[in-house]
């Protein structure tokens, strides 16, 4: 996967922080549905950011309970941009398309009836771009970021 300019929109790009494996699931297309207790306004591209945080119990759910090719914990990426996908609703549970199952909504535990849905479309996953996450929806500038060098090559310097 390579970080061409195309795959982004230009200059300040909306972002959110998920912990790890939801940031990994969002971005391949096996979850396309995120739950947050604020709802949102926004809808358009948005890139899907890891933290460095891993939900572990959730993590050991999926990878016992599924048949999803999580990668192994210590290749999931941590701590900058993982993919990009449309954010298309923002609503609650009882609003959201039909056709989403469960699977794609939550494999584990329930779903808070006042807790938003934010619903994605078009996830696509990126090579890791390193930066700093912040809590709900912000802004990265999605031009220094593709101008950074590439994390090995940083390290270096």
């Amino acid at each position: 996967m390579s970080n061409t300019p195309t795959l982004f929109p230009k200059g300040l790009t909306k972002a959110l922080s998920l912990k790890q494996p939801y940031a990994w699931l969002i971005a391949n297309g096996y979850l396309l549905v995120d739950d947050r207790t604020w709802g949102t306004q926004y809808r358009g591209p948005i890139l899907i950011h890891a933290s460095k945080g891993l939900y572990e119990v959730y993590y050991d759910y999926l990878k016992s309970n599924t048949d999803i090719p999580l990668p192994d914990k210590d290749k999931l990426e941590y701590g900058g941009v993982v993919g990009i996908a449309n954010l298309v609703l923002c609503c609650l549970p009882g609003d959201l398309p039909k056709n989403i199952s469960r699977q794609q909504r939550a494999h584990f535990g329930g779903v808070h009836q006042e807790y938003f849905g934010f619903l994605f479309e078009q996830a696509r996953p990126v090579a890791l771009m390193p930066c700093r996450g912040k809590l709900g929806i912000f802004e990265i500038n999605i031009d220094e970021l593709l101008a950074a060098p590439p994390a090995a090559q940083a390290e270096l310097f």
